[in-house]
């Protein structure tokens, strides 16, 4: 019985991610022009690595949306009563990140969208209706140079 137990719990924390982890490996690729091509649809598991002098790497849903790729944490992630501190935290204070999609590495800034129209209205197609107040949306943009 105790194995069963154990067992469920395993496969909801994996399946409920993300289960952290450290550098990714992978074969580095250049920005696609088609994140939908990539990921089979318009999103798929992705793994994303921050923090390159101690790599910390998580497994989300990736989703795109008007050419551009996104993540968004869950609402309580800036709250001061979260026992640990967030990925999103991380990415705030670390923003140069790796995405892996597959076998393929890509070289990214996970740049954190402001309250706003825009951040309403992709939240909204994420089937938050109203958006609550927390969830921070990352865009994922080209690194500069």
């Amino acid at each position: 019985m105790t194995r069963t137990l154990a067992a469920i719990a395993l496969s909801f924390a994996v399946a409920c991610g993300p289960v952290p982890g450290g550098s990714l490996e992978g074969e580095p690729a250049p920005l696609p022009s088609d994140w939908n091509a990539v990921m089979g649809g318009d999103r798929a598991l992705c793994e994303i690595e921050a923090r390159p002098a101690d790599p910390h790497s998580i497994q989300l849903e990736c989703f795109s949306h008007q050419g551009a790729l996104y993540v968004q944490s869950h609402r309580w992630v800036n709250a001061p009563w979260w026992p640990v501190k967030s990925w999103a935290t991380v990415w705030i204070e670390h923003p140069e990140v790796r995405v892996r999609i597959g076998d393929a590495l890509y070289d990214l800034v996970a740049t954190p969208l402001p309250a706003g129209e825009q951040r309403t209205a992709i939240l909204g197609l994420r089937g938050y209706d109203p958006v609550p107040d927390g969830i921070v949306l990352f865009r994922f943009d080209p690194r500069p140079g």
